[in-house]
């Protein structure tokens, strides 16, 4: 029985020397782990109080940036900035009048055209070989002629030829009539010494027509709302052939003019404001199109276009 209760109070020894082991084996691992919690934490704080020194500096650096730019902006060079502007808009708006003035005046100049140099050349080679031109008178859109021919249809055959040069833009008037020789006094011409000219009619013939032309389509922009309709830049001419289209693709639904970005709001042909719908359409394709049937004026009319507030997060 002794030798029992001996073994007994070894083992016990024995577990308790091994719990005490482990015991301070944890704990040495648990002090390691706060001195790493405590590193960690100095490290954190002293991140962070470096990242609020640098802020601090930079606000510092950004206080003095302001300060300097409102003692630059107080200073005497700035002092009439705002006056100059104004000054500036003025004579902005005095030159823009001057430059739309002065479009204007050349628009009135390329509303006259002058007459085709070309088209007595072209009359010449068209005239048939027995008929003769006695006189002609050409304007700017206007052909007229007086001749006279051996046979009747040699007046329709020179409008075929002038027609294939596209001289008219429709079929011209033409008046033929036979002339009599003894009512015309022309007996004498037909008698040359003992030669008797056996051609005894003749036709007289009156031809008249509108020529190809070009017309003029005038393009001018203006500020919607403004009391005296102050004009975006001057008046733009293109030339265009009668009867064809025409389109205008720049600065149709938006405009740009001294910095400032315009909006299209409205459209005038000729006076005649555009429909709604096809308004739409011209601003949505920005490009306007139409036949040019003659000299035609377009009004673009915009708006301004404002920034758009900045929304807060």
């Amino acid at each position: 029985m002794a030798k029992a209760t001996t073994i007994n109070k070894r083992i016990m020894a024995k577990k308790d020397m091994n719990f005490f082991a482990e015991f301070t084996a944890n704990a040495a691992k648990a002090a390691r782990m706060l001195g790493y919690g405590v590193a960690i934490g100095f490290l954190v704080v002293f991140v962070v109080l470096g990242l609020i020194v640098a802020f601090f500096i930079r606000n510092q650096i950004i206080k003095g940036q302001i300060n300097d730019m409102k003692e630059l902006l107080a200073g005497p060079s700035y002092a009439s900035l705002e006056q100059e502007a104004a000054q500036l808009t003025e004579e902005l708006n005095k030159k823009t009048n001057y430059y739309f003035a002065l479009t204007q005046m050349r628009k009135t100049v390329d509303l006259v055209d002058a007459a085709p140099t070309d088209l007595p050349e072209i009359l010449e080679k068209c005239i048939p070989s027995d008929s003769y031109v006695s006189t002609y008178t050409i304007t700017s859109s206007q052909l007229s002629l007086t001749g006279t021919s051996f046979t009747y249809y040699s007046p329709i055959d020179m409008v075929n030829m002038l027609n294939q040069k596209n001289v008219f833009t429709s079929r011209p008037s033409i008046a033929i009539a036979r002339v009599d020789p003894v009512a015309a006094g022309l007996m004498d011409d037909m008698i040359q010494g003992d030669k008797i000219n056996i051609i005894n009619n003749y036709y007289n013939f009156t031809i008249s027509g509108t020529l190809v032309t070009n017309v003029h389509i005038s393009i001018t922009r203006f500020v919607d709302g403004s009391e005296d309709a102050t004009s975006l830049g001057g008046v733009d001419t293109i030339d265009v052939r009668a009867g064809e289209s025409y389109t205008i693709s720049e600065g149709v639904a938006e405009f740009e003019y001294a910095g400032v970005k315009y909006s299209l709001s409205r459209i005038y042909v000729d006076g005649i404001q555009v429909e709604q719908a096809s308004f739409d359409t011209y601003k949505a394709e920005n490009r306007f199109t139409d036949v040019a049937h003659g000299n035609t004026d377009v009004k673009f009319y915009y708006t301004p276009v404002t920034a758009a507030a900045p929304t807060e997060g």
